[in-house]
């Protein structure tokens, strides 16, 4: 491949002699594998200018799905003229037909006074007028179960000692929740005196082994449950309600007696539990014995040598 108009190209040769020496100012390249053409490379020196292109026709939807009634119209069509002469209406004309009664604008009727419906008249309308209205109390819907001395009390039975852990933690829970309301309790822990197991016994008779399993909550005399029933309670917020009426306890006050423990070491035997009794020479002599003194276990406390504080129980 050379170019005709190049140093390196053969001017005596007798294949372009037909193109004339106008042809060789041209830069003419011949390809070797196959003839395409000439390539020019500058533009010819007649060149006439070229006519402008004419605008594509507007698009319509009517030369796409042509109609009878489509009419090739666009949106750069001339806009109709406003019509000059305004529409005039007679409005008598348009209210022959109606009296003149129906003109008349009757006042409001004067509004009902305020009133606002208080618990105990909020169902009047719908009550029975032959019953006397009573307001229950949340403590209404658990059982009637009463602990000696706790009608109007809150009684909690508890275990202070860790041999299973998870009563353990259960009572402190439960503990922890009646705390937190400012309440007198009145605890009754079953690992510090046999008598108070044996009454949660006597309580929870027929209910099962698991029902005599400390914590247990009695709310003036009624049975409220044990732990999972008491937190359950505490998250619905309910327990404020329970709790509603009893003593409140003040804040950061400690017993002075025993120091929030609840129980005392007994004042006959020092907590010893055992009291020595001397006996006389007359009743050893009909058992055939001498005088002396006899051991005796201490009437007054429980089989730990305590009692309960005097001022706090």
């Amino acid at each position: 491949m050379g170019c005709v108009s190049s140093n390196l190209f053969n001017h005596d040769g007798e294949d372009f002699s037909q193109l004339g020496s106008s042809a060789l100012s041209h830069h003419i390249v011949s390809l070797t594998s196959s003839t395409y053409g000439l390539l020019t490379l500058d533009p010819p020196p007649n060149s006439t200018p070229s006519t402008p292109l004419t605008p594509p026709s507007r698009f319509t939807f009517g030369s796409i799905f042509p109609t009878s009634l489509s009419e090739q119209k666009s949106l750069w069509s001339d806009p109709k003229p406003l019509r000059s002469d305004p529409e005039v209406i007679n409005s008598w004309e348009l209210m022959a037909g109606l009296d003149a009664d129906s003109f008349r604008f009757s006042p409001l009727p004067p509004p009902k006074p305020f009133s606002i419906r208080t618990p105990k008249t909020a169902d009047k309308e719908n009550s029975n007028p032959n019953r006397v209205g009573r307001v229950k109390s949340p403590l209404d819907r658990f059982e009637w179960i009463c602990p000696p001395g706790g009608e109007n009390k809150l009684v909690l039975y508890t275990t202070s000692l860790r041999g299973v852990r998870k009563t353990f933690e259960a009572c402190n829970a439960v503990r922890a929740a009646v705390a937190n309301l400012g309440v007198m309790v009145c605890e009754r822990d079953v690992s510090m005196d046999r008598g108070f197991r044996e009454e949660l016994n006597e309580l929870m008779e027929g209910k099962g082994r698991e029902a005599a399993v400390p914590p247990r909550l009695f709310v003036k005399g009624r049975y409220v449950g044990g732990s999972e029933e008491v937190l359950k309670i505490v998250e619905e917020g309910l327990l404020g309600e329970i709790l509603e009426g009893l003593p409140k306890k003040r804040a950061g006050s400690v017993c002075e007696g025993c120091g929030e423990a609840k129980f005392l070491p007994c004042f006959q035997c020092n907590g010893s539990s055992k009291m020595v009794l001397v006996v006389k020479e007359e009743a050893v002599g009909v058992r055939g014995g001498g005088g002396g003194t006899v051991v005796v276990r201490c009437p007054e406390c429980n089989e730990n040598g305590l009692v309960l504080c005097p001022i706090c129980s």
